[in-house]
């Protein structure tokens, strides 16, 4: 059984990228869906309830508990351009696990994963 990852970006491209590159790497993982809005995000995470949701920091720490509540337990790895040291603090401590987007495809989805 698939591990289910929505992905909320506000960035079309890497959504697309990422829905692409990631079953790639690893294909017990499938990409259920994306959003780039929190509205979107939280409304998306609800329709589809994934395992797992990655989240840019763009929505902070208020977004990760919508998604949270949204998502009936899913895990929420921050996937951000900024090393943890550089993103919001409260963001990286609410995240199950945190990846740099410029980290390789295989450390994602080891996050996915769980791992």
């Amino acid at each position: 059984m698939p591990v289910r990852v929505f992905h909320g970006d506000d960035s079309d491209a890497y959504r697309l990228l990422i829905a692409e590159t990631l079953p790639e790497q690893d294909p017990g993982i499938e990409v259920v869906g994306g959003a780039g809005t929190p509205e979107e995000i939280v409304a998306g995470v609800r329709r589809t309830r994934p395992d797992v949701v990655l989240l840019d920091q763009m929505g902070g720490a208020g977004l990760v508990r919508r998604v949270r509540d949204a998502a009936g337990g899913a895990r929420v790895v921050i996937l951000s351009g900024f090393d943890p040291g550089g993103g919001d603090p409260e963001v990286v401590a609410s995240a199950d696990a945190y990846v740099v987007k410029t980290a390789p495809l295989s450390e994602l989805a080891d996050a996915v994963r769980g791992g």
